[in-house]
């Protein structure tokens, strides 16, 4: 029995390993509270707000609005539920990636995308529309390039299907010009 428990403790510290804890930490933390670890913190599970956008988590094939493919995308809970991470591939090939979470300092949600061209977009500012939420990103004028501001919104059309719509506007808001219209479809 000895070398039964032996071994499972050895397998238990490679897996331990392998997710990031350090070497001894497993038998430091055990002398000293005379227990197996606690488990890891998870302060946003129960914070409702926090959960809001969750009707964007799952594997999407996306679409225009006339059906024709523009790529797909995967999205998932991370961080203790504290964050959305998106897996954007386009129909052609490209990646891209967004980070989104509720930050309770400013009582909105902020969206972190970032493509392979290497242009990131920071949507700093959102606000809910009903159960649509809407972002916003701002860029100073460059050159001949004028101040322009991005607005993007997810709105969920059922329970398989949300609409994601980007807009830009070059007049401080006053009009918008549609720039995408996807519609993400639940994969089966």
């Amino acid at each position: 029995m000895r070398g039964w428990r032996a071994g499972v403790s050895q397998r238990y510290a490679v897996v331990l390993l392998l997710v990031g804890y350090p070497a001894g930490a497993l038998s430091a933390q055990s002398a000293a509270t005379g227990s197996a670890p606690s488990r890891a913190p998870t302060p946003c599970a129960d914070v409702a707000e926090r959960h809001r956008f969750d009707f964007w988590i799952g594997e999407w094939e996306v679409t225009t609005q006339g059906g024709t493919r523009v790529g797909s995308s995967a999205v998932q809970s991370v961080s203790g539920g504290c964050a959305l991470l998106e897996n954007w591939t386009s129909a052609r090939g490209g990646h891209g990636k967004s980070l989104n979470a509720y930050n309770p300092a400013v009582g909105q949600w902020q969206q972190f995308w970032f493509v392979q061209d290497g242009n990131p977009t920071e949507f700093r500012e959102s606000t809910w529309a009903g159960a649509s939420i809407v972002f916003r990103a701002h860029a100073p004028a460059a050159g001949s390039t004028p101040a322009s501001e991005q607005r993007l919104t997810f709105s969920p059309i059922d329970s398989v299907t949300v609409r994601q719509l980007g807009e830009q506007s070059t007049d401080g808001g006053t009009t918008w010009k549609t720039t995408y219209d996807f519609y993400y479809h639940r994969k089966k």
